[in-house]
């Protein structure tokens, strides 16, 4: 199965990647881009035990150093917040913060300037 094609509400996925997963399925959603790595749901699980156990995240997929998560894969990385109205360079990838008027927390997506790449 793609990436692409794993959604949160996949209730194969476990219950942590379910409810707050959003940034971690982004993050596998650019390592399948940039190392041709597919996932599966066994894979994203998999790797939540795994990241869990290396301290790169917190149980609740807190997501504590994405570069580390994404160095794993063999993506050389670094990471920075920019505004709203940052348009990234062509060897840029992007995240998206996007807050949902109703619901707390915060959404995260992946994103090319202002068309959705991947939205668990």
């Amino acid at each position: 199965m793609l990436i692409s094609k794993i959604k949160q509400n996949n209730r194969s996925l476990l219950g942590e990647i379910q409810r707050w997963g959003c940034y971690f399925l982004c993050l596998h959603y650019y390592t399948s881009v940039f190392k041709n790595i597919e996932f599966n749901v066994f894979g994203i699980n998999v790797a939540y035990h795994r990241f869990l156990g290396l301290g790169y995240i917190k149980s609740n997929c807190f997501i504590k150093d994405p570069c580390m998560i994404l160095n794993y894969y063999g993506i050389r990385t670094n990471v920075r917040y920019e505004s709203f109205s940052y348009l990234g360079a062509a060897n840029e990838f992007e995240i998206s913060e996007v807050k949902i008027a109703g619901v707390n927390g915060t959404h995260f997506i992946a994103t090319k300037e202002k068309e959705i790449l991947y939205d668990s």
